[in-house]
């Protein structure tokens, strides 16, 4: 059934603009702009006026007629025109966007005594120029998605989900999920500490969320990913509230898919259960309220919305290659974010504007531990005592802040405009463990790998194995942005400073314990008489060596880790840009971004500076003169600076030692009896020795940076059917990461009879691979005299490697193709397809092959070796992806809504020793090297995963007897598909092949039911 024709009116404002598809023209990142041009209006006036606040905002137009209002908040408008006082005509209902352009044309009035509604929305915004979705909150809340951040990324066309073993992030047009920019009014929100993800708001006051995934302009930056730009609700004149409640029972939910040991045709174990998941509980509630309204009527307003989202979930997290009883198997957690936003908007006088934003999400999680028995497969004894996590990464449910934000705009002319931006955050990570006792190390061993008669106390520390955070640890960022724009004829000039400061205190870890005890059993001969290889950061041992119950091939690896220190980056940015109207039908925009990176130490060095010039060209074109079709494009560059995360290994002090023995048995806190030492070593000479800030990054560096080029054409076909078509292509030129052989070093000490006996070694550089990288060397061991070495991409290793490229290589190719059903008799309807790859040598900040989360500093780059057959696809590569979604008004009480992804597999890899001819090619990375059983595995050759299939869907009950009352149902991957999402890609486990090569990390969550009801009143 059709609505009525008010209310057809009403939504067709609100959700006709273009989603997905749309070409975004940024002219600030939180407001919009109102454009076009009024017929013989010489000396006309122009009215902007803000309907939910009354501000407005007064033009005169020039002989051409043309109007530019820029600088606007997102909101609807009514446009009037006037003529000597006189109203000619006026526009209601003008829907302004963040980001984005609304065009109004006003024809030739025939009188002035009378009141014409003769202005038109055009239907594709021909400023635009940029590759993005925006979406409203009146969008957001008819579609069944999740209630975040993320859930609207996945929206878009050009995003995939991070690997899972991330705290957060997306892949946007084939970037590592560590290189996008995150905004909230403005305000950068994301991660300052990995750049994974960012902090949140409460679902219901965002007002607009834009996700850029392409050719946006020098306003942005920090990002060779994509932006997420987000501007919240304000108030207005009229006072409004609600409340809601939902509920997501664990009893609906679809029973959570086992994990197996893969069947590798080497192993006792293939195909039994390795995790047993069909037990899991988890139960979702969530409430929230929301209030705005006037303080002082057209000048003062307010809007709070305050939102609790809690999760009780039950798991089993006893995996079968640690045991098969555990005291701790089991996990009770209660998870729970408390999320806020306070907006005051001061509308000073019509042309200045002041607003404050309060902002803060604290994810807290409560974990208690109890037992889990795989023989009786059943929970036994009780739970332990609680352990309290906040705002830890990959332990609660995100990471989170509290931010205040203060902003002006001013109009201080008809054609100057300015902004001013200034904020900060802070975000605090404690954790409290039960049962944890410092004194105490850690012990793994798994059942095959324990000497028979021997107890291995692997319950004494519950913690074995994991790296705990520092006391004290926290993040801090203070951010300042102006924006100056000025109107000149058929230019529209902005130019700003962007400045961030970012400090991450007490960062880093530690190993539980002090040390952990790993226990090995040699599978090369039962007698430990064959040499065990590819062990990490030794190479090669021989147990026998040892005796003891090494003569039985048992030994034991034992293993120190430290790297906590404070941390700080500076991010320096100005811009300039010039939007040239060439001809009424030719936008031509052309920018430049200046960009300075700067990350220190804890003693405040500067340990890593570049600078780098990105230049933007974008144009958007009418073809046809009728506003029907829209042909545009763009080609610049785009640069990510590094995140703080970088000094924590990088630059300060780090401990990383494994130290291998063999043993005669095992005292009760599970440490070695008698140990006999085979070898020690650390993977990146880590010794707990200080590092000189000169030496621990190259001194040329350039930025890591790509460039990209689009261009895409859409068209109105109907007034019911838009179409379009997008390609993307996405080159890299530059990236930065760690570097950590020594042998080049060593050979140039050699080559220019340099003396090295006193020289402590290298550890790890940061680097531009691929290029020519000039160090500073103290190869005296003084700390003050500094030899400066220029190492060519050859002799560090990374030229003429078998299957691989020198330099770093990562490209992404898209063809996107969208259909569209604007809000027409009751539904729209879009659906959107990509073809793309993405392929190369390097992920880029991240890599996914084995979930590292040290960001820009992963063994991809460490040495030569890893390189080799390194080219191919890479984790990102989704080669087909289908994403449909839409809501219909059946009539005014009853609504329904679906969402829809169909997305191929990842490729997988298979990482083995190291198998190749270059004679320092192996450094002892274990099993990390694109070889498997002895032969080149290239990169993404392994086969792919299965196709990713979901559909989510709602149903909307809002009772005419109560109005305001809806009630909703939201039911997520209906089929209940749970599809492997990544798989372990390591195939050897010490000298053998390992047990759980293959083996799924995780999968697609399963089916749910989410039950809402909320009251909204005016």
């Amino acid at each position: 059934m059709k609505l009525s024709t008010l209310r057809q009116s009403s939504l067709a404002a609100a959700i006709s603009l273009m989603l997905a598809s749309s070409a975004v023209y940024a002219q600030s990142n939180t407001v919009g702009t109102i454009y076009g041009q009024a017929a013989n209006a010489k000396g006309s006036t122009l009215v902007v006026e803000n309907a939910a606040t009354g501000a407005k905002r007064t033009l005169t137009l020039d002989e051409s007629g043309r109007f530019n209002v820029t600088a606007l908040p997102a909101g609807t408008y009514k446009v009037t025109l006037l003529k000597d006082g006189a109203v000619v005509s006026t526009r209601e209902g003008v829907e302004v966007r963040i980001g984005q352009g609304s065009e109004l044309q006003f024809g030739t009035a025939q009188t002035l005594s009378t009141v014409e509604v003769t202005g038109k929305v055009a239907r594709l915004d021909m400023a635009n120029s940029n590759n993005g979705a925006t979406f409203s909150a009146a969008q957001l809340d008819r579609l069944p998605v999740a209630k975040s951040i993320d859930g609207i990324i996945q929206l878009a066309p050009n995003t995939t989900k991070a690997d899972s073993r991330y705290a957060g992030g997306a892949s946007f047009g084939g970037g590592a999920a560590s290189e996008n920019a995150y905004y909230i009014n403005g305000f950068p929100v994301t991660n300052p500490l990995t750049q994974l993800g960012s902090s949140e708001l409460p679902f219901g006051a965002i007002a607009n969320a834009q996700i850029l995934t392409g050719g946006f302009g020098a306003e942005f930056g920090r990002s060779t990913g994509g932006v997420v730009n987000i501007t919240t609700k304000s108030g207005g004149n009229i006072w409004e509230g609600g409340v809601n409640m939902s509920f997501t029972p664990s009893s609906l939910h679809g029973t959570r898919k086992d994990i197996f040991y893969p069947k590798t045709g080497k192993n006792t174990t293939d195909g039994s259960l390795f995790q047993s998941r069909r037990h899991n509980t988890e139960d979702e509630y969530s409430i929230g309220a929301y209030v705005g309204g006037p303080l002082i009527k057209d000048k003062l307003f307010m809007f709070t919305a305050v939102e609790r989202l809690m999760r009780n979930t039950g798991q089993v997290t006893l995996t079968r290659d640690v045991d098969e009883k555990s005291d701790s198997g089991w996990t009770d957690a209660r998870n729970v974010n408390n999320r806020y936003m306070s907006k005051f908007d001061w509308n000073v006088t019509d042309d200045h504007h002041l607003e404050l934003t309060l902002l803060g999400d604290a994810y807290t999680r409560k974990e208690r531990l109890g037992g889990w028995d795989y023989a009786t497969d059943s929970r036994f004894g009780s739970l332990g005592d609680t352990s309290t996590f906040r705002d830890v990464a990959n332990k609660t449910d995100g990471v989170g802040s509290t931010s205040q934000i203060l902003k002006y705009t001013g109009s201080l002319t008809q054609d100057l405009t300015l902004t001013f931006l200034h904020g900060r955050s802070d975000s605090p990570h404690k954790q409290t463990l039960a049962g944890y006792d410092p004194k105490l190390p850690g012990v793994i061993a798994s059942p095959v790998n324990r000497a028979p008669g021997i107890t291995y106390n692997t319950t004494a520390q519950p913690f074995a194995g994991e790296r705990l955070l520092a006391e004290g640890a926290k993040d801090k960022v203070k951010s300042t942005r102006l924006d100056i724009e000025w109107q000149h004829g058929k230019h529209t000039v902005r130019a700003g400073i962007d400045n961030n400061t970012l400090r991450s205190i007490n960062a880093g870890e530690s190993t539980a314990g002090g040390l952990t005890y790993t226990y090995f059993k040699s599978a090369a001969s039962p007698d430990g008489t064959v040499p065990v290889t590819d062990l990490r950061s030794v190479g090669t041992i021989t147990p026998a060596a040892g005796g003891q119950l090494g003569n039985q091939g048992y030994y034991v690896r034992a293993t120190q880790f430290d790297d906590i220190t404070n941390a700080e980056s500076t991010q320096a940015a100005q811009y300039i840009e010039d939007k040239y109207q060439v001809t009424k039908d030719l936008l031509v925009t052309a920018g430049l971004r200046n960009e300075t990176y700067e990350n220190k130490n804890g003693d405040g060095q500067v340990f890593l500076k570049n600078k780098n010039l990105n230049p933007r060209l974008a144009f958007s074109l009418d073809p046809l003169s009728d506003k029907t079709t829209h042909v545009f494009g763009s080609v610049g560059r785009y640069a990510i600076q590094i995140p703080t995360h970088i000094a924590v290994r990088g630059a300060s002090r780090s401990t990383y030692i494994d130290t291998y023995s063999t043993y005669s048995g095992v005292d009760a806190k599970g440490a070695p009896i008698n140990p006999v030492l085979l070898a020690t070593g650390s993977p990146d000479n880590e010794f707990g020795q200080a590092k000189l800030y000169q030496t621990v990054a190259a001194q040329d560096l350039k930025a890591a940076a790509q460039d990209e080029i689009t261009l895409g054409i859409e068209r109105t076909l109907t007034e019911r059917l838009n179409v379009g078509a997008k390609l993307t292509y996405r080159k890299m030129i530059s990236t930065i990461d760690d570097y950590c052989d020594q042998t080049p070093f060593n050979k140039y000490a050699e080559d220019h009879g340099i003396d090295a006996s006193h020289w402590g070694g290298f550890t790890c550089a940061s680097i531009n691979p691929g290029r020519s990288n000039t160090f500073l060397v103290n190869y005296s061991g003084d700390g003050k005299t500094f030899v400066p070495v220029t190492l060519s991409a050859a002799e560090m290793g990374f030229a003429d490697n078998p299957g691989q490229r020198k330099a770093p290589s990562r490209s992404y190719f898209a063809l996107d193709f969208f259909a569209e059903h604007p809000f027409r008799d009751g539904w729209y309807g879009k659906i959107n397809y990509t073809l793309s790859y993405n392929k190369g040598n390097t992920e880029g900040q991240t890599l996914s092959d084995v979930g590292q989360t040290d960001v820009s500093a992963t063994q991809t780059w460490d040495h030569s070796g890893i390189m080799e057959h390194a080219y191919g696809y890479l984790p990102n590569d989704r080669r087909h992806q289908i994403k449909a979604f839409g809501f219909m008004e059946l009539n005014d009480q009853w609504q329904v809504g679906g969402n829809v992804l169909l997305a191929a597999g990842r490729p997988t890899n298979c990482l083995g020793a190291y198998a190749g001819s270059n004679p320092t090619g192996d450094q002892g990375y274990g099993s990390s090297y694109h070889y498997c059983d002895g032969k080149p595995s290239p990169r993404g050759t392994f086969g792919h995963l299965s196709w990713d299939t979901r559909f989510d869907m709602n149903v909307v009950y809002r009772p005419a007897t109560i109005k305001g009352l809806s009630l909703r149902v939201d039911v997520f991957n209906l089929l209940n598909r749970q599809v492997a999402q990544n798989v372990d890609e390591t195939y050897l486990d010490g000298d053998a092949v390992s047990p759980t090569f293959g083996r799924t990390l995780s999968y697609t969550a399963p089916r749910s039911v989410k039950f809402t009801l909320s009251y909204d009143f005016k």
